[in-house]
């Protein structure tokens, strides 16, 4: 099937504003900063704009920081930390009886298929084999 416009390859996407390799570091760095000091990835509405917006760079240089440098798609970067967020919460027993899917809310996910997507990719196994292995109990869905 032809169609009227083809999606533009990576390279040619960003061919006419490329942030230098110190750009990018630069903006690594205040990104990660953000992040891991205001959670924003915890609303699970967050989107890349939001987050370009409080690091006063235009969407286009934070799309291109992720993919071209980091090689990572925006919702694998910030699932990334959804899923540190839930692994470090459900040894905490404040949490203890809540449900998997309350931990994955709790986490950011929006929805119990796509905090499961994640997980599994980011760690190899599901939530409930994750936590057997650290020495916990199923819980429930």
């Amino acid at each position: 099937m032809e169609t009227l416009h083809e999606e533009p390859q990576p390279e040619e996407k960003y061919k006419t504003n490329r942030l230098t390799d110190a750009e990018c570091k630069e903006l690594y760095e205040r990104l990660v900063a953000y992040v891991e000091a205001e959670h924003p990835y915890i609303n699970p509405e967050l989107k890349m704009g939001d987050l370009a917006t409080a690091l006063k760079v235009s969407s286009h240089s934070l799309s291109y920081l992720l993919n071209q440098y980091l090689k990572q798609s925006y919702y694998d970067f910030i699932n990334e930390y959804r899923v540190m967020r839930f692994k470090k919460i459900v040894t905490d027993s404040q949490y203890a009886r809540y449900t998997l899917s309350a931990l994955a809310e709790l986490c950011g996910f929006s929805s119990r298929a796509s905090f499961f997507r994640s997980f599994k990719k980011s760690t190899g196994v599901t939530p409930n084999e994750y936590i057997r292995s650290i020495g916990g109990t199923d819980k429930e869905e």
